[in-house]
């Protein structure tokens, strides 16, 4: 049963994104916990614990709680070193190329998933991602740029079809980096399985002239792991009332805005969902941010987020 030890998954099934943490945590074959969110707002349960974040997934241990896939996979390492992911060759790599799959590939792949189902796509859900975007969620343009996306969608994936193709030695071509999976591996899957969910007749086409990639995918997708136990968004919320955050140094290091720990601070991300997150800076460095708040929810909450792709300011 759940409790202040354990890995608490926020998402929902279809989110991409959560789908890199769940193989991720596959991988390791770490136990954990999922709270299945809506797939649009409100989650009343989860924002006193993120403080306003809204983005899917959410990683929660105890009074901890991790905003972004990157600092979830980052503690997940930290924390969890057997069956590591940061191989030899993936150090900092890794992020560069999740760089390109959350960014240009990720793009490329809304257009033509929701070009090819957008009728199909509830008002409510077009609604929510123009307030997430602060901009026209536009499902007549994805249409209209479909075709020339699906171009460019196939020449991405054949970039993974090369580097299967660039390895050399005995187990050659099994996974992006050596003969093991890695964190490029879980970051360059997200979107080959997001479009095998989506629009699967694309996908297996695309798949059927890239052979090292189709099977570089199946290995993947087989692993099972453990399975995840389920409890509800309240009862996640109980437990992190009920625990204090793990102890941590109040510190800053080498600061560029000459942060110290203490001072009350923003973080948001730097392109879409820029929710300003307030709280008072416990711990700062090139590749965290860790913020304290208190509500009478939640009680008090540590906060962590990325360095790299977000935005920190004095509040």
């Amino acid at each position: 049963m759940a409790d202040a030890r354990s890995i608490i998954l926020h998402e929902y099934p279809s989110s991409p994104y959560a789908e890199k943490v769940r193989l991720a945590l596959r991988l390791k074959n770490l136990g954990y916990a999922r709270v299945e969110l809506p797939m649009v707002m409100p989650r009343p349960d989860l924002m006193p614990m993120t403080g306003g974040y809204r983005r899917v997934p959410v990683m929660q241990i105890g009074a901890d709680v991790f905003c972004d896939t990157a600092i979830i996979l980052r503690e997940l390492e930290t924390r969890y070193q057997h069956l590591p992911l940061k191989l030899p060759g993936h150090e900092g790599l890794a992020q560069m190329v999740a760089g390109w799959t959350d960014g240009r590939w990720f793009q490329c792949s809304v257009a033509v998933i929701f070009g090819a189902i957008g009728d199909g796509v509830p008002e409510t859900f077009i609604k929510d991602r123009e307030q997430l975007s602060g901009r026209p969620f536009d499902l007549g343009a994805m249409k209209a740029v479909a075709p020339m996306m699906r171009d460019q969608w196939r020449a991405r994936l054949m970039l993974l079809e090369e580097r299967l193709a660039g390895g050399k030695g005995a187990g050659a071509g099994l996974y992006m980096i050596g003969t093991k999976p890695g964190l490029v591996d879980v970051h360059a899957y997200m979107n080959v399985w997001w479009m095998k969910s989506a629009v699967p007749d694309f996908a297996d086409a695309c798949l059927a002239v890239a052979p090292l990639t189709r099977a570089w995918y199946e290995r993947l997708s087989e692993v099972t792991g453990q399975a995840p136990e389920t409890i509800t968004s309240a009862e996640a919320l109980r437990i992190a009332k009920d625990a204090a955050p793990r102890l941590l140094a109040a510190t800053t290091l080498d600061e560029p805005q000459g942060f110290r720990a203490g001072e009350r601070v923003a973080v948001a991300p730097d392109d879409y969902g820029q929710v300003w997150v307030e709280g008072e800076l416990v711990h700062a460095d090139a590749q965290r941010v860790v913020l304290q708040r208190v509500s009478d929810e939640a009680e008090t909450i540590h906060v962590h987020f990325p360095r790299a792709g977000y935005l920190v300011r004095r509040a």
